[in-house]
């Protein structure tokens, strides 16, 4: 850093409340020129996911060859909206939707004028292009054989999860990091084989941080060990007719090994946060990482601060989702990408801004749907003298605006605030978003009442269940919601001796969302007794687990 900078503590314009902007945190924003903001960190994150809608699909056609597609964005939208197939052919240009810039105007009045006319692509994946066989996935990259999958890139033979970096033969998963295969029912995993249902652990079944083990059942804190049960040593045979006892083959005997293990484990210390090889960083669910603060499930991520589920962030603040990245801020998902500012859905780019499913392009200011572009402004051709002369021109006319700096306002979001990944993290009543400006979907896609057979009639055991339960459809225990199973599932639930589910993929995966701790910190002091260290942790003093610090937590793993 050039200049010598202080501490400062700024009342955010959304929500009032102060927060603080430290001397690396200027360095950053004077390294890639924006203003520092005028907005807290959770209030910044609110307004991003507010754009990103990752669950909520619906069945819609393309408005370019008229097939029936999947989509994000719902029937009753007045958007144009083409399937992943058109949207990646050379049947259409989104340069002819390019208009000139009105100095009169805000910019992102026009930009949202013209965003409104540009098609959309229906999914955020590159299936047909870099990834086979994989058209039910939303935010997704570079796979194969995939079905129901939601933010993540490298996976081969995966279904129904969310949160992956690189993985295969995986099913109901959320956040894997690193290669791991034969994997369900699990959650932050790191580097796993054949495990059933645990957290930050290798190769064992209803376990907790439990590394470099195998055959290990009801355990948590282990290392290097094997057959073992409720943190305590057997044979082999002793081992295995303990774990055949269980039943998990059967619905009775997964919920209650599932019950009894959430009980087990709450009992049990906890580390203050989930660190793996990090040099001075806060957050949690880091592996890898360097100089990274206030940071939640990255990995290999240096010098960045406020990044959030992705993998390879450097040099980035404010990014929700993405990997392989440099000089990115405010971006959802900027993938492979350098200088990469307030972005949605736009992937290997060199020098964007304001930018929103733009791919393959550089030098992009203000542009919706752009391909292998450059030099372009609102969907507008120009020469590379032209670009920067307007391009400057454009910022100057933001900060007059009081524009430049700031993410695009949630009130011209695409979906309904209710659709978003921001009401997870930040619930509104249909009134609060309206009285806000927000706009609200009152009719998200489920289907109910088609069921063919009752739950109660789906064999117990996974061994008496056959293929044609594939012709049927259930109805989920929990929100009524119809599903089916498909022949992939199948086949995973019987190699894996598992029972078919009761609840449907969005109830499970609210389920496993549930268990992850929010992107928070606390500050909080050890509760071993007679220790006095302290930390910031995710762990809220009101909650009920064990809370340890690192010293502490060492000294209780096997």
């Amino acid at each position: 850093m050039d200049k010598e900078y202080k501490n400062l503590v700024l009342g955010c314009q959304n929500c009032k409340k102060d927060f603080t902007i430290e001397p690396d945190d200027f360095g950053f924003y004077e390294k890639i020129k924006v203003p520092p903001p005028t907005w807290c960190p959770e209030c910044r994150r609110q307004r991003r996911l507010s754009w990103r809608n990752t669950y909520n699909l619906y069945n819609r056609k393309c408005d370019l060859c008229n097939e029936s597609t999947i989509s994000i964005y719902s029937q009753e939208s007045d958007l144009k909206v083409y399937c992943v197939k058109c949207f990646w052919s050379d049947k259409w240009d989104p340069t002819e939707y390019g208009v000139d810039f009105d100095p009169k105007k805000s910019f992102f009045e026009q930009y949202f004028e013209m965003n409104k006319k540009v098609p959309k692509i229906a999914l955020v994946n590159d299936n047909g292009v870099a990834s086979v066989n994989f058209p039910y996935g939303q935010d997704v990259g570079f796979s194969k054989n995939c079905y129901m999958v939601f933010i993540g890139w490298k996976m081969e033979n995966v279904l129904y999860s969310a949160l992956l970096n690189e993985g295969r033969e995986l099913c109901d998963c959320f956040g894997v990091q690193e290669f791991s295969e034969f994997v369900y029912e699990s959650m932050l995993i790191y580097k796993c084989r054949n495990v059933i249902y645990g957290s930050f652990l290798q190769e064992c079944d209803f376990c907790y941080d439990c590394r470099g083990c195998s055959n290990c059942f009801m355990s948590y804190g282990l290392r290097n060990k094997k057959y073992y049960f409720r943190n305590a040593p057997y044979s082999k045979d002793e081992y295995e007719k303990i774990l055949n006892s269980y039943l998990l083959e059967t619905r009775f005997g997964w919920n209650n090994a599932k019950k009894e293990f959430n009980e087990f484990i709450l009992n049990c210390p906890r580390r203050f946060a989930m660190f793996r090889n990090i040099i001075n960083c806060t957050g949690n669910d880091l592996i890898q990482a360097k100089n990274s603060k206030d940071s939640f499930y990255a990995s290999f991520s240096e010098n960045s601060r406020y990044v959030i589920d992705g993998v390879a962030f450097k040099d980035c603040y404010d990014c929700s989702g993405g990997g392989e990245t440099q000089y990115c801020y405010e971006a959802i998902t900027p993938d492979h990408s350098y200088n990469n500012f307030f972005s949605i859905y736009s992937w290997k780019n060199t020098d964007i801004a304001y930018c929103e499913n733009c791919h393959s392009s550089r030098n992009l200011f203000g542009c919706s749907s752009i391909k292998s572009g450059d030099y372009v402004i609102l969907n507008k051709k120009y020469t590379k003298e032209e670009y920067f002369v307007l391009r400057k021109k454009i910022i100057e006319s933001m900060v007059n605006s009081g524009e430049w700096g700031n993410f695009f306002p949630s009130e011209f979001s695409n979906f309904g605030y209710n659709e978003t990944d921001a009401m997870t993290f930040f619930p509104l009543s249909k009134d609060e978003a309206v009285t806000n400006g927000l706009k609200w979907q009152d009719n998200i896609q489920l289907t109910t009442g088609k069921e063919t057979i009752n739950q109660n009639d789906v064999p117990n055991s996974i061994i008496n269940v056959k293929d044609s339960i594939l012709n049927e459809i259930l109805s989920c225990k929990l929100c009524s919601r119809n599903y089916k199973i498909i022949n992939e599932e199948l086949v995973f639930y019987k190699r894996m001796n598992i029972p078919i589910p009761e609840l449907c993929f969005f109830c499970r995966n609210k389920n496993r969302f549930n268990l992850r701790n929010p992107m928070k910190l606390w500050h909080r002091t050890c509760m071993k007794k007679g220790c006095t260290n302290e930390f910031e942790t995710s762990y809220a003093p009101e909650r009920p687990e064990i809370v340890y610090c690192e010293k502490c937590y060492q000294n209780e793993v096997y």
